[in-house]
C-alpha cells in the first residue's frame, strides 16, 4: 500500500512539475522578457508583452503605450497641465479616455494589416525606399545617425516597432488606392456608393464663391449684386454652356477649378447651402445663397459617386474596426495611464540630461 502511493504521489508529483512550469512558461511568454526602453521604465510593463488581443492577433505592450504616450501629449500640448484623473463625461476620466484613444487607434492598425493580408498587398522596392528616405531625413535634421537613435530612445520604442508602424501607413495608401480607382479590387458597387451618396445627403454642384469676411457694408452688398448678376448670366444658358461659363467665372474671380465637380454633405459645408442645391433639378442654377463668410452660387450636378469612394472606405475601416473582438490582459486593466505618461516625461528627461552629460 505504501509503495502504491510512492508510485501515485511521485507521478502527481511530476504532474504538477510539468503543469508548473508549463504555466510559468505561459506567464513569462504573455507577460514579456524584455526590459529595454523608456516604455519600460515607464510602466513596467515589458515591452513583448501580450497587452491585448485583437480579433485572435497579439498586440504587444510596445506599440499600444507608444499610441498611449501620442495621445497624452496631443491631450496636454491642447489642453496644457492635465488632471488624469478628472472626470470628463460619462464618467470616463482624462486617463481612461486616452487608454480608449489608443486602443481605438491600435484596433485600426490592426484591421489595416489584416485587409492588406487579405488583399495581398506588402510593401514594394519604392515603398522601402520611401521609409529609408524618411529615415535618411529624420537623420539629417537630427543631424546624424546616432542622434536620430537617440531621438527614437527618447520616443520610448524600439526601431523596429516603430518602423512597422511607419510601414502601416504605406500598406493603408496601397489599399485606399485600391479603393479609390475605379476598376481596382476594393472599389465598391456604383449602386452601393449610390445607396451611400442617398444616405448621406452628398449632393454634387459646380460652385462660385464671393466672400465677405474683412468686407464694410457696402463692399459686402456689392458683392451681392456681383452674384446676382452670375445668376441672371447662368440661367439665359442650356446646362452645358452654364457649367462651362461658371468655370471661367470661378477662374476670373481667382478661385482654383477642381476637375471634378465638388461633392460634400451637411457635414462638410453649410447646411442651408446644401439644401438648397439638394432641391434643385440637375443642370439647374440656385439662387444667390448666403452664408456668414460670403454669397454662393451653384449648379446642380449628377452625383458623383467616385468622389464618394474616399469616405466610403474610410467608414468601411471604422466598421471594421468597430466588429473588431478585442480581449484586454490584466496588465492593460492595471494600467494607469497618468502614471504612466508623468513617469515617461520623467525618464526622458533623465536620459535627455545623461545625453547631455556625455556630451
Amino acid at each position: 500500500m505504501n509503495k502504491l502511493w510512492l508510485r501515485i504521489g511521485a507521478g502527481v508529483l511530476a504532474c504538477l512539475v510539468v503543469i508548473g512550469a508549463a504555466l510559468w512558461t505561459t506567464n513569462r511568454t504573455n507577460n514579456g522578457t524584455r526590459t529595454d526602453g523608456l516604455f519600460y521604465q515607464a510602466s513596467g510593463i515589458h515591452p513583448d508583452a501580450k497587452l491585448l488581443t485583437v480579433d485572435g492577433e497579439t498586440v504587444e505592450a510596445e506599440e499600444y503605450l507608444y499610441w498611449l504616450a501620442y495621445g497624452c501629449e496631443y491631450l496636454t500640448s491642447n489642453l496644457g497641465s492635465v488632471d488624469w484623473n478628472k472626470t470628463l463625461t460619462d464618467g470616463m476620466t482624462y486617463g481612461d479616455y486616452v487608454k480608449a484613444d489608443a486602443l481605438e487607434t491600435v484596433k485600426l492598425f490592426a484591421v489595416i494589416r489584416r485587409m492588406a493580408e487579405e488583399n495581398g498587398v506588402t510593401l514594394t522596392e519604392e515603398d522601402q525606399a520611401k521609409l529609408q528616405e524618411q529615415k535618411d531625413n529624420y537623420i539629417a535634421y537630427y543631424g546624424g545617425e546616432e542622434a536620430y537613435h537617440r531621438q527614437v530612445e527618447l520616443m520610448g520604442i524600439s526601431e523596429e516597432t516603430y518602423d512597422r508602424i511607419n510601414s502601416t501607413y504605406l500598406l493603408l495608401d496601397h489599399l485606399t488606392d485600391m479603393a479609390v480607382a475605379e476598376g481596382g479590387s476594393l472599389y465598391p458597387p456604383r449602386e452601393d456608393l449610390l445607396s451611400y451618396g442617398a444616405e448621406h445627403g452628398y449632393v454634387s454642384a459646380r460652385i462660385l464663391y464671393l466672400p465677405t469676411v474683412g468686407l464694410d457694408e457696402e463692399a459686402a452688398e456689392a458683392q451681392r449684386a456681383l452674384a446676382e448678376s452670375y445668376v441672371q448670366r447662368l440661367r439665359g444658358l442650356d446646362a452645358d454652356e452654364a457649367y462651362d461659363l461658371l468655370g471661367q467665372l470661378a477662374a476670373d474671380l481667382g478661385m482654383e477649378v477642381p476637375e471634378q465637380d465638388y461633392t460634400f454633405n451637411a457635414e462638410t459645408a453649410d447646411e442651408n447651402v446644401v439644401n438648397a442645391i439638394a432641391a434643385l433639378d440637375e443642370g439647374a442654377v440656385s439662387d444667390v445663397l448666403s452664408t456668414d463668410s460670403g454669397f454662393y452660387v451653384a449648379i446642380r450636378r449628377p452625383l458623383n459617386v467616385s468622389a464618394l469612394a474616399q469616405n466610403y472606405f474610410s467608414e468601411h475601416l471604422v466598421q471594421r474596426r468597430q466588429a473588431l473582438q478585442v480581449t484586454c490582459s490584466k496588465l492593460y486593466d492595471k494600467l494607469d495611464a497618468g502614471a504612466f505618461y508623468e513617469n515617461l516625461l520623467q525618464q526622458r528627461k533623465e536620459l535627455a540630461q545623461q545625453y547631455t552629460d556625455a556630451e
